[in-house]
């Protein structure tokens, strides 16, 4: 069961996305919170799958502020940005940031079905960077370990000088 975080203070946008979600998305159950506090208190005491995050929350001074206090707590959640904000750079910017897509609102009226895209996606694009990542670190550890056992060989580490 994919459990998702809808952050979503506007009670229409909210019903259009839960049903988009209901009706596009297999095995998901969704739960909603209205504010950046209540959706910080959620990723605290429950565990979410993937977070769609309205960027224009009522608790929040701005949209990168919004983005910035979920992220915090979300760990490694993926995070959609979800929004009716037109605005290409900022959009561009949380994706660097870490957002794994920015589904405009608009969209979803006409074409529910982008949110399950949206999802779909973003999970995808998440594991594949979680798995590449891992990859990384193990390499870089077995990197390290033959370094260690070279230095040995090089003269890096000696029997003769140890302490008696």
């Amino acid at each position: 069961m994919l459990r998702i975080l809808l952050i979503e203070d506007s009670d229409s946008d909210a019903y259009i996305i839960q049903k988009a979600i209901h009706d596009h998305v297999k095995d998901a159950v969704c739960s909603r919170v209205a504010n950046a506090k209540a959706g910080e208190e959620y990723l605290q005491k429950r565990r979410a799958d993937i977070i769609l995050l309205d960027l224009g929350l009522p608790d929040s001074s701005n949209p990168a502020d919004t983005y910035t206090r979920i992220c915090r707590h979300a760990g490694k959640i993926p995070i959609v940005i979800s929004t009716n904000i037109h605005d290409h750079a900022l959009a561009m910017t949380l994706v660097h940031e870490g957002a794994e897509d920015y589904l405009n609102k608009d969209l979803i009226v006409d074409k529910p079905e982008h949110v399950r895209d949206a999802i779909t996606f973003a999970i995808e694009r998440h594991a594949l960077l979680q798995k590449a990542m891992s990859e990384k670190e193990e390499a870089v550890k077995e990197s390290e370990q033959k370094d260690t056992v070279l230095n040995c060989f090089m003269g890096g580490y000696s029997v003769s000088n140890r302490k008696k």
